[in-house]
């Protein structure tokens, strides 16, 4: 298997909860020639929720009619409608929860939607169930893997946050990596916690030592997992899910 070019290797990133920060994060994304997939929640999209942060910094959603073409060139994918822990609801609410918000954003952003982010990464059974039966190709937890195996089954695990102590280790070894067979670097965090300015140059840094490479496939996370489901099946990567 090899991905969209025949690279072996591929680096997508995930941000959740859809707050004014991501103005500036896809900015520096677009820079560098990089894709992201971006998780919203429908029902919280405007400046009607707040809260604070580290060192008392303020953090607000986005509000969606100030910046209706922020994340054009990357992928939407649902987080639910209002951010709720998905195992404890009922079987009428957890449905509620995931259909309201994909159906939402696919209104709003005028496009479909087959990926989801696990509301603080937690799940269990009914929730994996609801979400497939609701046309998710994949379900981002917040669970490590320290790797770059693609996965096997609807979860998807990243390979580590954005902010890990040792993602300089994990790049070093994916950018010198001359493996046979595919890699998925999955990045995954909340554009609000960069909250200094040496917090964004490090990651700026960070997104320049990764770009301009001929052999990694900047993709968004069901770019990734459509190449791969539809390898493992023998589907051309270009036909839908």
């Amino acid at each position: 298997m090899s991905f969209k070019n025949g690279q072996k290797k591929a680096l997508t990133f995930s941000f959740d909860d859809g707050n004014e920060d991501d103005v500036r994060l896809v900015g520096l994304l677009n820079r560098y020639g990089l894709k992201g997939t971006f998780n919203l929640n429908a029902g919280l999209l405007s400046h009607t929720s707040s809260w604070n942060f580290e060192g008392g910094k303020e953090v607000r959603h986005i509000n969606y009619t100030e910046h209706p073409h922020l994340y054009d060139g990357h992928e939407i994918a649902c987080h639910t409608y209002t951010h709720p822990h998905l195992e404890a609801l009922d079987a009428a609410t957890l449905e509620n929860e995931i259909v309201l918000d994909k159906k939402v954003l696919e209104y709003l952003y005028g496009c479909e939607i087959h990926g989801m982010a696990l509301p603080f990464g937690s799940y269990n059974d009914a929730v994996i169930q609801a979400a497939a039966e609701n046309g998710m190709a994949y379900c981002r937890t917040t669970w490590a893997t320290q790797s770059f195996s693609p996965p096997d089954s609807l979860l998807l695990h990243p390979t580590c946050h954005f902010l890990d102590g040792n993602i300089g280790e994990l790049a070093r070894r994916f950018l010198e990596s001359e493996t046979k067979e595919p890699q998925l670097f999955y990045i995954w965090g909340h554009s609000y916690e960069l909250v200094t300015e040496d917090d964004w140059a490090a990651f700026e840094g960070f997104c320049k030592s990764l770009s301009g490479r001929e052999d990694i496939w900047y993709c968004t996370n069901i770019e990734a997992i459509k190449a791969i489901q539809n390898k493992e099946t023998g589907r051309d990567n270009d036909e839908k899910l």
